[in-house]
């Protein structure tokens, strides 16, 4: 039956440790956008700060859905669940969390995790997470899964990527949400504070990817009228033939402002 739990308790730590996997769960404020929940894996890749305060490092994946959310509004609930021979239990965790980059996380709080997680090329971010509410449940209609090995394949795909390419990759997969919201590739950028580019969206394929574009104050304004047109009809589904016609009204604009700075360059230079 579910209990409340006061707090996360020392046999609540070794519970959570042990799991092979748990899952994040985030949901944007608009009620047109998606709700999230990401397998993450393994149980040490959470570490208890206090008892009403957790984190954990994430490695990098083909979407930030999770980063985006957080940057909005905060809320997450993390739920465990005990799969392998045993007693039965799920315990979830909710509460309001932030991300640290992994530039901005302390030598302290590094220390917390396994090294193996803080050395790897694909260690993106921290979420740490305030937790106002513990509940433990039985879990009696849950599988019993026999745990073989954990794969290798992010290991060895971000080893061979090097961390340019892992950097590029961010940049592409990981700077909007699938509605369009910003994430960590975007996050990182602002807190770089870089003045030489900005990351544009780019709907492809029902995601919308990062792309870099030159800055400038003409072309800035284009690029957020761009921005908004295809955020509005891509995260409502307007459906293709609005999409389509948002997105040629995107690219007039461009022109039009493009070739209205080219204009104003080839008159200073004559002058």
């Amino acid at each position: 039956m579910g209990k409340l739990l006061d707090s996360i308790r020392e046999h609540d730590v070794e519970f959570m440790a042990n799991q092979k996997v748990f899952f994040v769960a985030t949901a944007p404020l608009s009620p047109h956008h998606h709700v999230n929940v990401s397998p993450k894996a393994p149980g040490t890749s959470l570490v208890v700060l206090n008892p009403h305060k957790v984190a954990y490092l994430d490695l990098t994946g083909s979407g930030s859905e999770t980063a985006a959310h957080l940057a909005e509004n905060g809320r997450m609930t993390i739920l465990f669940c005990h799969l392998e021979e045993g007693p039965p239990r799920l315990m979830r965790l909710h509460g309001k969390a932030h991300i640290l980059l992994k530039e901005q996380a302390d030598a302290e709080l590094l220390s917390k995790f396994p090294s193996s997680l803080t050395s790897h090329p694909g260690f993106r971010a921290i979420y740490v997470m305030d937790v106002h509410r513990i509940s433990s449940s039985c879990g009696y209609s849950m599988p019993i899964f026999n745990f073989d090995r954990y794969r290798t394949k992010l290991d060895d795909w971000c080893e061979n990527k090097g961390e340019e390419g892992i950097a590029e990759y961010s940049l592409t997969k990981n700077s909007f949400s699938i509605d369009g919201m910003p994430s960590l590739a975007v996050l990182r950028s602002q807190q770089q504070g870089s003045n030489q580019y900005r990351i544009n969206p780019k709907p492809t394929d029902g995601y919308i990817y990062g792309e870099k574009m030159p800055v400038n104050r003409l072309l800035s304004l284009m690029l957020n009228m761009q921005y908004e047109i295809r955020r509005q009809l891509f995260a409502r589904n307007y459906g293709t033939f609005m999409f389509v016609c948002g997105m040629v009204t995107a690219y007039v604009l461009q022109w039009l402002l493009v070739s209205a700075q080219q204009l104003s360059v080839d008159v200073i230079n004559e002058l």
